[in-house]
Formats: C-alpha cells, sequence, structure tokens
C-alpha cells in the first residue's frame, strides 16, 4: 500500500530493501515471531507494514519500541515511521542495545527509567525478534509488570523465540546470571529488596561482564552468518 508521506517510488524502493536485503522474506512469509508475552505487551521481529497495520487493527498499539533504532534513513525505519504515523502510533527508538553485546550504563538506566512511561498496547521489536527483544521484554516484565526474575528472563529463550545462548549472543543471559547473582547476594544479608535501578547505577560493570563472559564459539556461525542479527 503506497504511503501517504514517503513517494511511490520511495516505497517500493524501501520495500524491496526490507524484503530482500534486511531478509523480510523471512519474517514476512515464514515467522514473524510475534507474542502477546502480557496483557497488552507484545513482542516480534522487524513488521513489515502490511505486517503492522494488521497487528495494530486487532490490538490496537499506543506504542511501538524499536530497539533496532538505526539512522533515520534506514529503509526499515523510514517504513516503520511513516506507518506508524499514519496509525496514530507513537514510534519509540531506543538505542545503544546489541544482540552480542551489552549497554552502556546510560543507555541501560534511560531504558529503566523509560518503561513506565511507555502507553500500552505496547509492541517491543529488534531486527530477529530473538535477542534484544527478549533483553527488553525480559526487563520490562520484571520492573513494570511484575514478573519475578526468573520468569522474566525466559523471555530468553530458544522456543518460541530464537534466542540461542550457547553463542556470542549468551551475553544477554550472562547480564541476568550477574543480576541474580547480586539479587540473591543481597537477599542472603538480609537487606531490603533488590533495586535494579540501582544495582546498575551504582555496581553494573559492562566491561567486566563482558571479559568474564565465555560463549560457546562453535554456534557463533549460525548467529552471525546464518541469521545475521545485528
Amino acid at each position: 500500500m503506497p504511503s501517504t508521506s514517503l513517494s511511490a517510488r520511495d516505497y517500493r524502493r524501501f520495500r524491496r530493501h526490507q524484503f530482500w536485503t534486511d531478509h523480510g522474506i523471512f519474517r514476512e512469509l515464514f515467522y514473524a515471531n510475534f507474542h502477546e508475552i502480557a496483557p497488552g505487551v507484545f513482542r516480534s521481529a522487524q513488521p513489515s507494514p502490511a505486517q503492522l497495520r494488521a497487528w495494530h487493527q486487532q490490538h490496537h498499539f499506543r506504542t511501538v519500541l524499536n530497539i533496532r533504532a538505526p539512522g533515520p534513513d534506514e529503509p526499515h525505519y523510514r517504513l516503520e515511521q511513516d506507518i506508524c504515523e499514519q496509525l496514530g502510533i507513537r514510534h519509540l527508538p531506543l538505542q545503544g542495545f546489541g544482540s552480542r553485546d551489552l549497554p552502556v550504563r546510560d543507555r541501560l538506566l534511560a531504558a529503566l527509567d523509560l518503561f513506565p512511561q511507555i502507553e500500552r498496547p505496547l509492541l517491543i521489536h529488534c531486527k530477529s525478534g530473538a535477542d534484544r527483544a527478549g533483553l527488553i521484554a525480559a526487563l520490562y516484565t520484571w520492573q513494570v509488570c511484575g514478573w519475578s526474575l526468573e520468569e522474566a528472563r525466559r523471555q530468553l529463550r530458544l522456543w518460541p523465540y530464537g534466542h540461542i545462548r550457547h553463542a556470542n549472543t549468551g551475553i544477554l543471559d550472562w547480564f541476568f546470571v550477574q543480576v541474580l547473582e547480586a539479587a540473591q547476594g543481597q537477599a542472603a544479608q538480609g537487606r531490603e529488596k533488590f533495586d535494579l535501578r540501582r544495582w546498575v547505577a551504582e555496581d553494573y560493570d559492562r566491561e567486566a561482564l563482558l571479559r568474564s563472559f565465555r560463549p560457546w564459539y562453535r554456534l557463533d556461525w549460525l548467529t552471525d552468518r546464518i541469521l545475521r542479527r545485528e
């Protein structure tokens, strides 16, 4: 369907790029990785304009949280911004998160501060819907929906989301292992309830976590070359 703010030529060009170069063929024809994980909270892979329109008609999104957050000239970003404007959805980019990396402290704190302000129904997505979307979904359901840490971290799992912990994408699991150890250590000392934001502000050491992580590199070929995770 032609865009209202993009020229017909640009729309067709951007859609070709999204479908072929950005691997939309798999997300649009085979598996969109779309799930409702809590009332009014959804996660998915990068949606096409048609997919987002169809999902919105059913679920009436107020916000799309875009974890890819590329430059504003990227075809998939332009298409998403355009369809969100057409549908009256707030398109909210969240920068600084990778599938094989950890965010710097300021980016993580900014995300935690942002979560309570987001209007639902909410769609969280990255490119594949497996890793970054899983990390943010876990943090969001833990901090906003009141899930336990153990329950929330199950947003990072192979089925049905496609997250592969036995590769460099396992750094996201390693983050939660360290958080869980910190929470358990605090509980063992009889201290007050674990405060994730305080831990991030005072104790989160991104570089130390990256150095201590030991991935099972035999599966990196899958995440990097075959699945082409960002």
